[in-house]
Order: structure tokens, then C-alpha cells, then sequence
């Protein structure tokens, strides 16, 4: 019989695939998986995410966490008495995020527990109060977790100075989906007419408005889609830019076929500098020439896309069609082999024995 395992996700099951959702499904592999997520209100941004071999539970809690301590408080005491019983048949917990400590805290008696930190959750926008409480409460974590799982070698440095030893953190990085982005053919970004570009996933604080402002004005040479949730009225003046409702994970790689070129608009802040983007995985395979911000974590990626510095350099790239092609197919292949997301939950796997024995 498997061991079970609960993984605490904060975001919907429904909510564009991310980290958790890749990683509950493979580690189906080795443990009896339950997933327990809050439910979204965005009804209208959620998609169809499979689950196979992986149990399902939702969490309702009140709106505003972000925006107020109180109903941050209020939520935790919601969600852990929803939590608890799927917490209580668990040998191994994984939380994805401080906000979830206090869900999981009174029912976790001594069993395993792993903080899978995908992103530096106090370098987000939010209320001051509600950050003071999230700091409180990742301390608390990290103090009580066996094992503290980075997707980034920024992010142990974060934790480590926030109370981890390093002795217990570690780096899994993000990984590539080889089922829903098959390795494509390489193609150049064409040397005349109008460039479509595409950016897929959350239109969020990350992104740098500065940089799509200034290719949205090459126009009508250059237009972009922006596929995935967020607030489309923003854009809605700017003749080149297009933002598209979010898309079930496994139609992505069709849903830009068109696009001659992949964007990762991303501002260079805290924040994303502790990311380990999964797009780069997904828009290498894919073989169309990739433009991406920089940040020293990115370093390794550089065969396969070419780095902007500036909001200016951005745009003469395009306008001047500097943009690299991407290497062969069988280059693309041996760098993202390793890094599956099966190779990923492998190496989680192989972490959490290590603390189980």
C-alpha cells in the first residue's frame, strides 16, 4: 500500500497549470495522493486540469486574504477545520505556501512535513498586515518542516535566512511537461511582414507593462496575445495587444501555433528573481525563438532564448528581427530530458525518504 500524502495547494485545482498540480500527479507514482485547494472565485478563469490518480478536496474561505490580517486570520480557521481530516490520514504534508500553515498546524500531530517553496510568497503585492502575518506564519513553518523544497537556489537563500538550515532545504526546480509540449521543430523568426507574439500565462503584478507598451507600439508590424487570466480592460486601447482567456494546459502548444515568437515579459523585481519560470521549459520545446527578460537564475537558458535588458533593447530586437532561432530539436531534447516534471517529482520523492526513514 502506498503512503498518503496531502499536498496543500493555494491555488485551485482549476487555475492554469502550475508547480503543484505537476508535481501531486507524478508523485501518484510512489504515494496515494490528495490534493486540498481553496475554490476560486474567478469562475471564469478556471480550466479543465485532469487529476489522474490524485483526490480532489476543495476549500471555501472568504475573499480579501490579500487585503486584510483579519480575514487572513478569519480564513485559516475556516480552511483548517475543512483541512484537518485530510490532514489527520496523511503520513506526509506538503504546503505550498505560509498562508497555509495555520489550515494544516492543528491537525499535523508528527507527521512528515515538507514546505515546497515555488515562490517568494512576502514579495508579493499585498496589505502590510497581511504580509507581517505571512512572515510570522512562514517562520513558523519552516521551523516545524523536515524539509524545505526551493524551486530556486534564490529561494533557499531566502529561507535559510528566514530560519531553515541548510541541511534541510533543497532545490527541485521547476520542470518540462513532455506530454502536453512535445519537443517541435526549430523556426526563425521571419525576416519581413507582421510578427505575431504570444505570452501565455497569469497577466499579473510580474508583468512588465513598460515592455509591452513599447512592442505594442511597432504596430501594425507587431501584434501580441496575451493568453491567460487577468484584467483584459487594461490593454483594451492598445490596438496590437489582444488579451485571451486562459486555456486548458494541454492546448497551449496549439493554441500558439500562430505565433511567431514567445514572450517572458516578466519585470526584473524581489520577486522574480527567486522564480524559476516553467514557460522557458514549455516555449523551448515548442522551437520558436523565445525573447525573455534577465535575471542571473536565467543563465542557463541562455543557449535557447535570447535576453533583453531593457525595455529598449526589447523592442530593437524585433523591429530589427535580432531575435536568436532556437538550437535543433536534439540539442532542445538532451537539456529538457533531464528536467521532466517526472525527473522533478523523482528528485522530491527521493528527498522525502530521506527525511521519512
Amino acid at each position: 500500500m502506498k503512503p498518503r500524502l496531502t499536498l496543500v495547494a493555494h491555488v485551485d485545482w482549476g487555475h492554469i497549470r502550475q508547480r503543484p498540480h505537476h508535481l501531486a500527479v507524478a508523485l501518484a507514482r510512489w504515494y496515494d495522493v490528495t490534493v486540498v485547494s481553496p475554490v476560486s472565485r474567478r469562475r471564469a478563469h478556471i480550466v479543465d486540469n485532469p487529476a489522474p490518480g490524485v483526490s480532489l478536496v476543495p476549500v471555501w474561505r472568504l475573499p480579501g486574504s490579500y487585503r486584510s490580517a483579519g480575514i487572513a486570520e478569519a480564513n485559516a480557521v475556516l480552511a483548517s477545520m475543512q483541512c484537518g481530516p485530510q490532514v489527520r490520514r496523511a503520513r506526509i504534508v506538503v504546503v505550498t505556501s505560509p498562508e497555509l500553515w495555520p489550515w494544516v498546524r492543528p491537525s499535523l500531530a508528527d507527521r512528515v512535513l515538507v514546505y515546497d517553496c515555488m515562490d517568494d510568497a512576502l514579495a508579493f503585492a499585498q496589505d502590510d498586515g497581511v504580509r507581517a502575518l505571512k512572515s510570522a506564519w512562514e517562520r513558523e513553518l519552516i521551523a516545524r518542516s523536515q524539509l524545505v523544497v526551493c524551486s530556486s537556489a534564490a529561494l533557499v537563500e531566502r529561507v535559510v535566512a528566514r530560519g531553515a538550515s541548510l541541511s534541510r532545504a533543497t532545490v527541485v526546480p521547476n520542470g518540462w511537461d513532455e506530454a502536453a509540449f512535445p519537443i517541435q521543430p526549430s523556426v526563425a523568426l521571419p525576416g519581413g511582414g507582421p510578427l505575431e507574439l504570444a505570452y501565455f500565462g497569469t497577466i499579473a503584478e510580474w508583468i512588465d507593462r513598460d515592455a509591452l507598451r513599447a512592442l505594442a507600439a511597432l504596430h501594425p508590424d507587431v501584434s501580441i496575445r496575451l493568453i491567460g487570466p487577468g484584467d483584459e480592460r487594461e490593454f483594451s486601447g492598445i490596438p496590437a495587444m489582444r488579451v485571451e482567456p486562459p486555456v486548458a494546459h494541454h492546448k497551449l502548444a496549439a493554441a500558439v501555433a500562430s505565433a511567431h515568437a514567445l514572450l517572458l515579459p516578466f519585470r526584473v523585481d524581489d520577486l522574480t528573481r527567486g522564480v524559476d519560470p516553467v514557460k522557458l521549459y514549455e516555449y523551448i520545446a515548442l522551437g520558436k525563438p523565445v525573447a525573455s527578460a534577465h535575471w542571473p537564475a536565467l543563465d542557463r537558458f541562455a543557449s535557447f532564448v535570447t535576453f533583453y535588458e531593457n525595455v529598449e533593447a526589447l523592442a530593437a530586437m524585433f523591429r530589427q528581427r535580432t531575435v536568436a532561432t532556437p538550437p535543433p530539436r536534439d540539442r532542445r531534447e538532451a537539456f529538457l530530458k533531464p528536467q521532466s516534471w517526472h525527473a522533478r517529482a523523482a528528485a522530491l520523492h527521493d528527498a522525502i525518504a530521506r527525511v521519512v526513514r
